[in-house]
């Protein structure tokens, strides 16, 4: 297996302060114990400047409410010190400029990346003014909408063709497993396309290069559909973070190219370098004394960080110095940042009680 850099170590649990935490991708306001001090650490790298700060900054605007907990406070927790809070405004102001994929190009390459399934609803034809609800394959075109192909045996075809063409597409992220995951809804109209159209646009190829197995596209009851006019997009890529672009916007988005091949990157990551992410956290955030932390998500301005600590965990976002341009670029990024977080003396002091859990708990006590 390649490796990125040399492993450090491995991580274990250690006790820590009592912490509470509610901080996500957009800014979410994150608690920390009241009589714990904070080093000032080096500003985080910022990639070029996106329209996604302007949405973040407007997202967290009101995070800071009575005592300063935000939002998501937990009832009777003591009052945060001066101090503290401000070390939750610092996290804060450090998420809200971190480098991210605009709404829109965030919902194309959510759905350029996703399973190829979703779930389309339709005008039903069975109960007059009531929707229908089916799950359905589909295959993303040159311009990020799908492309169908039907039974016509099915309901929905039934509704489309009885009913009207006026549908909602949503697909969900690949991997998804609740709402902290990012999900898409197209709405538009769904027409039929005609035989002679999908073959001078090699619609087949389209649909069996993402469903290799769909043998059925060249039966005679089955035909091709497409969103042929797009009406609205709404985009939730998790808590916090939501928006409605355009739908000149959606379409004019790019598919971000690092996606394609941010799995291996990810788990290599996160089965031999843990300890690295742990330390990119604590020296580019500022956050002290993380537990563990995990690479959820990855694109050319950065990555997603899942962290871990006093048993709470939540979202971060970590942005390159620069955009990564391929395969390459993210890993020289990686062990640039990571070569730096390992030279704050900080970090390698907290590394080092996590690789001597004993140690760190024995002096703690004394």
């Amino acid at each position: 297996r390649r490796k990125f850099f040399s492993c450090r170590g491995s991580m274990s649990r250690f006790p820590l302060l009592l912490f509470a935490a509610s901080l996500l991708a957009a800014g979410d306001a994150l608690l920390l114990a009241p009589g714990r001090s904070v080093a000032a650490r080096p500003a985080a790298p910022r990639a070029l400047a996106t329209a996604a700060e302007k949405e973040g900054e407007e997202e967290g605007e009101d995070r800071l409410g009575a005592g300063g907990r935000g939002g998501h406070a937990v009832r009777n927790m003591p009052e945060l010190s001066e101090e503290e809070k401000a070390v939750q405004a610092a996290v804060m102001e450090h998420q809200r400029g971190a480098a991210r994929l605009t709404m829109a190009e965030d919902a194309r390459s959510l759905v350029a990346y996703s399973s190829g399934y979703a779930v389309l609803s339709t005008l039903s034809s069975q109960v007059d003014g009531y929707p229908n609800g089916a799950l359905v394959g589909f295959a993303p075109d040159a311009s990020g909408l799908p492309v169908f192909v039907f039974s016509a045996m099915s309901s929905h075809t039934k509704d489309l063709s009885k009913v009207g063409g006026q549908a909602a597409l949503t697909v969900t992220a690949k991997g998804f497993e609740g709402a902290a995951d990012g999900r898409v809804t197209l709405i538009g109209d769904v027409e039929r396309v005609g035989k002679e159209q999908v073959e001078k646009e090699g619609l087949k190829e389209l649909y069996r290069e993402r469903h290799p197995n769909a043998f059925w596209v060249d039966f005679g009851d089955f035909t091709f559909y497409r969103l042929a006019s797009l009406k609205a997009v709404n985009f939730v890529g998790g808590f916090a973070r939501a928006a409605a672009p355009s739908p000149d916007e959606y379409l004019s988005a790019e598919v971000d190219p690092i996606q394609a091949f941010a799995a291996p990157v990810m788990g290599h990551m996160n089965d031999d370098h843990a300890e690295s992410t742990v330390a990119m956290v604590m020296h580019y955030v500022g956050l002290p004394d993380v537990e563990a932390a995990q690479l959820v998500a990855l694109d050319r301005l950065g990555f997603m960080v899942q962290v871990t600590r006093q048993g709470q965990t939540f979202k971060l976002r970590l942005p390159f110095p620069r955009a990564a341009a391929d395969r390459k670029d993210v890993k020289s990024l990686i062990v640039e940042m990571t070569q730096a977080a390992y030279k704050d003396e900080s970090v390698q002091a907290h590394l080092a009680a996590l690789a001597k859990p004993e140690e760190s708990a024995a002096a703690a006590g004394a």
